[in-house]
């Protein structure tokens, strides 16, 4: 995926996990969903600066 690429899609996943979050009944659900977008903000913020993270059963070399 290219660096714009991976902007995009974490913004747009972003973006679910606060609608999902919001529109939760359940504290619990609403809870789970608003650690989601925080961690997928920090994620969006980083591929925003550039800094690359690993990606899931790729180890860097």
């Amino acid at each position: 995926m290219m660096p714009t690429d991976n902007i995009t899609y974490y913004r747009r996943r972003l973006d679910e996990a606060r609608h999902r979050a919001s529109e939760a009944s359940l504290p619990e659900v609403r809870r789970v969903h608003a650690e989601m977008a925080e961690r997928y903000s920090a994620i969006l913020r980083d591929a925003e600066r550039g800094i690359v993270r690993p990606v899931l059963g790729i180890v860097p070399r």
